[in-house]
């Protein structure tokens, strides 16, 4: 205890920042000091010499303490929890205005550093989960705490009213309160049973410093003798390595270094410091630290020799800058490109993202000489008369930007390619990047006055695979959901249950179905997901573990890629959910267990067995999952410190994907858990989980949550395209196989298994996070190519950027391997030949009542529809949400979100046969979504109409109404219609163009730049008067379907020519009433004839056309 003296004063603040110490502690694992100051920084000092080592501003209050573990530091102040890196890394910022306030002090607690209690002056004590770095309960407590110490089995707090708090550090429930000190507690320090505490006295009117160190027996909780220190007990520290040796400090810096079981034996020093905040021993027992005011560090030992820790690791310095350029001399001989430009890998800071760079306008011009001439000043005020060069309020138009829109990355509108295509005979054409980087960055749709149809989708996609749209809510599962139609195996097991008669409403597998369906029929062109994430959004569960991304969520802080795992987990889960019950009857039984259509598609079957370590009884519990969460082994953190990086050479053979993979699939533990089979007590149990069997496709979350495991993909060929699985009497053994390996044999145990693809999460910052799958497409030829599906934008994509993962914005997040099998790799279309019809035969209407009369009849089955089978078809939309529109400075409207159309009414009638014209489908949509506009005026529908207690119309759920479109569609049907185009996209169904017949493109000549109306083209070549007050969708359906047996029988009687003309004289007359056709009724036809013109088709008997027609008709001709 003697020969202690001053080794060195420093400034702690080693960056000119000398304000007051408020926190002192000595680093555990390195030869690192660290101080908190009054300002909120927070620096180190390394080695007994007091090296600068790292200072950085950690709060914006007072740092009250600091603890430090193998991780990083933790430093506390007023209401925040901070945790960085000893390099001055954040790890992690906790903060809760409404609750952790005025904080004081905290602790480890029983967990020892992977947990902590923060407790202030208010009442109620905060667990936090170090690790994770959040909150994780509240303990309510009616003492303030000024500080906390653990020591043995409990943690020892000094309160604000001068009472020792002993908090059980499992639960952090009081288990005893000791008086100490009547004036408050100022410090206490804890070892093995024996607790020390200095605080304050009431004395008259003031508080004074106790001149006595308590000490207390935590084992009997009883008070001891204490020894007196007349200048004022003001900071306590025990020896960590003497037990019963202390050392007290007063304010002014008188120490005492004593035995408090002897206090004879005592030591006296006078430290040259104006104030003390602060004291503390070092680890090693060797040193303390005494912070003063105003800023400075006093390091006091016995010898230089020794060291603040024991077996301290070694301190991570900064790398030496090497100065390896060329020294080149510039003259005017020289060329500039003899300067060498740096290799680099990662995008430059200087490439500015583009949501940061703007167009901005050029400066002002001078002011005109001729002006400050006649200038007088008034104070400071100058005043001028202002020369008129130009009229009254007319004033000089000035660029706005140098930049034209030719030279704009963004693709024209549809309209402005071909209004440029009209006048200039050729359209700006232009090239989508080609750069890697760029093909990941985010991208949106942009709105025209025309909507989202007149954006130029095909600019980012060539490619014969369709792209989703990503304007919806939810459009985050876009990349999962074209690496799920990618999957052959996946691909048919959906299209088969979609085919059958499933008629769920929230069947996610059957939205699957129509998905898959859809995107194998666009060839190219994109597509939507409504009805998909329609669906999703209507499942309570989806919402509660936080999967939707609207307004509503509850969980507002997920990151993108883990709500995407937690997608895919939830998606697979829900459809073996909607599956096994209706799959129980035709299920297989294996091993006394049911195997479903799913479990052979992506089931990996476990048999988990618990044994008692004690009676030797064993538990088996059999179970099958269908994502698999990669487990990884736990490595050292080089980010923390200096040491094995993972991917250095001489690292674990655990650390390749193979094992990686093996572990996550089969473990053994060991736990302590309850015995109920005889022991009837805790006992050690050894849990065991073995894989069973494995399905053909293998779906994996990679799991990336520690900086550790993101090295290991940031290995070169971490990633294998092929590896083989064998499951044998020592359990599973996966190791990796060369590409070109063949498929094993049928029969053969092992299985072979090839990358199919993957989704990856892209973070470029906050305004781009956003997810895109790579996926390996087989082409015809044999050969397997890999594409970037970012959202609508596709395009092939070199193989060595797809597998490359050392980008630190590119993180891959769920992978799917599947079976190298022929039979994996093909696309079934059996599913055709046992699909579900009999929704076109049988009443579908949930408020079916044979009082009601409904104006269609269901199909017969000698009315079967076949390949080529002609039916019309015309659909009615209502309003969820109200389209969205800026009014800029100039006056015009930007469209910034068009309406949210929902299909409200669909209608097919018969093409052919003796019931042409008839409906026999009138399907209202029954809906509980909040409908903003009836649009009655263009779609008939009325309030009430949708509604299911009230509505007199035939009212079908939205899936068994698209279901029958969906059967038709596949049977091979030909659609007839006006504006089918539009109708589809918002159906959010997929037609092939040799399916449709459109007769606004029948009637349309390109260079007139205009389609017609069905009203006009009806009044004009059917002489009818249709959508007089409202529109009626089986009368449009019949209407288009007149038109098109008009259209034949032009061509049939005259050919092509003779319908050319036909379609100019539309055209003509189509001017002289601005296509418009006249309103004609009975009672007004004597009033104005002289207004009223009858074309000369009128003279010309149409079919369809009935008795009442045609005497209006012969009434109008002869006036």
């Amino acid at each position: 205890m003697e020969g202690w003296h001053e080794l060195y004063q420093v400034a702690a603040q080693p960056f000119g920042f000398a304000t007051a110490i408020s926190a002192v502690t000595f680093d555990t694992s390195q030869e690192l000091l660290w101080t908190g100051d009054v300002n909120g920084r927070i620096a180190s000092l390394a080695g007994s010499s007091l090296r600068k080592y790292t200072s950085y501003v950690g709060h914006k209050s007072a740092v009250q303490q600091i603890l430090v573990n193998d991780r990083g530091v933790l430093s506390l102040d007023s209401d925040t929890l901070r945790m960085t890196q000893r390099r001055g890394i954040l790890r992690f910022n906790l903060k809760d205005e409404t609750k952790m306030k005025d904080l004081t002090c905290m602790s480890y607690t029983s967990r020892g550093t992977s947990e902590v209690v923060v407790a202030g002056q208010g009442p109620g004590l905060f667990r936090i989960n170090v690790d994770r770095g959040s909150m994780v309960n509240e303990v309510p407590s009616d003492d303030g705490f000024t500080v906390l110490r653990r020591g043995g089995r409990l943690i020892c707090g000094g309160s604000t009213r001068g009472e020792v708090v002993l908090i059980d550090p499992v639960s952090l429930q009081i288990v005893r309160k000791i008086p100490a000190h009547s004036g408050g507690l100022a410090d206490l320090d804890t070892h093995d049973n024996v607790l020390l505490t200095c605080g304050q006295t009431h004395r008259g009117t003031s508080y004074l410093l106790d001149p006595l160190l308590n000490i207390y027996d935590l084992r009997t909780f009883r008070p001891q003798a204490p020894v007196p220190f007349p200048a004022g007990a003001a900071y306590v520290r025990m020896h960590p390595k003497m037990s019963t040796t202390c050392l007290v400090s007063s304010v002014t810096g008188q120490l005492q270094m004593l035995d408090f079981f002897n206090p004879a034996h005592a030591y006296l020093y006078q430290a040259n410091i104006n104030y003390v905040t602060g004291l503390e021993f070092s680890t090693s027992g060797d040193y303390f630290a005494l912070a003063g005011n105003p800023g400075s560090v006093q390091i006091w030992g016995t010898s230089e020799s020794s060291q603040f820790t024991e077996f301290g690791r070694q301190i991570e310095w900064n790398d030496p800058i090497m100065d390896t350029s060329p020294s080149i001399k510039l003259t005017d001989d020289v060329p500039l490109s003899t300067v060498g430009m740096p290799y680099y890998r990662e995008k430059l800071l200087s490439a500015w993202p583009s949501d940061m760079v703007f167009n901005v306008a050029r400066p002002p011009e001078p002011i005109d000489p001729e002006i400050l001439a006649t200038m007088k000043m008034v104070d400071f005020v100058g005043y001028a008369p202002f020369p008129k060069r130009h009229r009254r309020y007319v004033t000089e138009s000035l660029p706005y930007s140098n930049y034209s829109k030719a030279e704009s990355k963004t693709p024209m509108f549809r309209s402005e390619q071909d209004k440029i295509l009209t006048q200039n005979g050729t359209s700006r054409t232009m090239e989508a990047t080609t750069d890697p980087v760029e093909s990941f960055k985010k991208v949106e749709i942009k709105y025209s006055k025309f909507g989202v149809e007149d954006f130029d989708f095909g600019f980012y996609n060539r490619t014969p695979y369709a792209g989703l749209e990503t304007h919806l809510q939810n459009s985050y599962t876009n990349a999962l959901l074209q690496l799920y139609r990618f999957t052959p195996l996946v691909y048919n097991f959906a299209l088969k249950h979609v085919s059958g008669s499933c008629r769920s409403e929230s069947c996610l597998l059957c939205e699957l179905g129509f998905l898959f369906d859809m995107l194998s029929k666009a060839e190219g062109q994109h597509c939507r997901a409504y009805n998909f994430v329609r669906t999703l959004s209507s499942i309570p569960q989806a919402s509660a573990l936080g999967l939707l991304d609207d307004e509503a969520s509850t969980n507002k802080q997920l990151p993108l890629g883990a709500m995407l795992q937690s997608f895919n987990r939830f998606l697979m889960e829900r459809i073996g959910q909607e599956n096994r019950s209706k799959e129980i009857e035709s299920s297989e039984l294996i091993n006394n267990n049911f195997v479903t259509q799913l479990d052979k598609v992506a089931g990996v079957t476990t048999l988990t067995t618990v044994c008692c370590g004690n009676c030797n009884s064993e538990t088996h519990r059999r179970a099958t999952t269908y994502v698999t969460d990669l487990l990884y082994p736990k490595l050292h953190d080089s980010s923390s410190g200096r040491g094995t990086a993972v991917g250095s050479d001489n690292k674990s053979h655990s650390t390749n994907f193979c094992n990686i993979l093996r572990q996550s699939l089969e473990s053994k533990t060991h736990t302590r858990g309850w015995c109920g089979e005889k022991c009837r007590r805790y006992q050690m149990l050894t849990t065991t989980k073995r894989v069973q069997s494995l399905a053909p496709v293998l779906v994996l979350n990679a799991a990336i949550n520690t900086p550790a495991s993101r090295q290991l993909w940031n290995q070169k060929n971490f990633l294998p395209m092929k590896f083989e699985a064998d499951i044998g009497k020592d359990g599973l053994m996966i190791k990796q196989v060369p590409e070109s390996t063949p498929a094993p044999l049928e029969g053969n145990g092992s299985e072979i298994y090839e990358l199919a693809g993957m989704v990856v999460e892209v973070n470029f910052g906050p305004a781009d996070n956003h997810m895109v799958s790579l996926i390996r497409i087989p082409h015809e030829d044999g050969s397997k190519h890999w594409y970037l599906f970012n959202d609508f934008s596709v395009r092939q994509f070199p193989a060595s950027e797809a597998l490359k993962f050392d980008y630190v914005w590119k993180t891959p997040t769920s992978l799917i391997y599947q079976s190298c099998r022929p039979s994996c790799a093909e696309y079934s279309t059996q599913w055709k030949d046992q699909m579900d019809t009999s929704l076109l035969y049988s009443e579908a209407a949930i408020n079916f009542d044979e009082s009601l009369r409904f104006e269609y009849s269901c199909l017969t089955k000698q009315e079967a529809p076949q390949a080529g089978t002609l039916v019309a078809i015309d659909a009615e939309f209502v309003a969820l949400q109200q389209e969205e529109t800026e009014i800029r400075s100039d006056g015009t409207r930007h469209l910034i979100r068009p309406s949210r159309l929902s299909l409200a009414r669909v209608s097919v009638v018969r093409g052919d046969g003796p019931k042409a014209g008839a409906a026999f489908i009138d399907d209202y949509i029954a809906t509980k979504d909040n409908i903003v506009d009836y649009l009655t005026e263009f779609s008939g529908i009325e309030i009430g109409d949708l509604d299911p207690l009230k509505s007199k119309k035939s009212l079908v759920p939205l899936k068994v109404a698209y279901k029958k479109l969906w059967v038709l569609l596949n049977l091979g049907c030909v659609f007839v219609g006006h504006g089918l185009a539009n109708d589809f996209r918002t159906i959010n169904i997929q037609v092939p163009k040799d399916q449709v017949i459109d007769t606004v493109d029948l009637y349309y000549i390109k260079s007139r730049q205009r389609k017609l109306s069905l009203r006009f083209l009806a009044w004009y070549l059917l002489n009818e008067n249709i959508q007089m007050e409202t529109h009626d969708s089986i009368e449009d359906a019949k209407t288009a379907l007149f038109l098109y047996n008009k259209y034949l029988e032009i061509n049939e009687q005259g050919g092509p020519s003779a319908f050319e003309n036909v379609l100019n004289e539309i055209y003509n007359e189509g001017r002289v009433v601005n296509f418009r056709p006249p309103v004609v009724s009975l009672s007004d036809t004597t009033k104005s004839t002289s207004t009223t013109n009858t074309p000369a088709m009128l003279t010309k008997e149409v079919p369809g056309m009935n008795a009442e027609d045609k005497k209006v008709i012969s009434q109008l001709v002869e006036l």
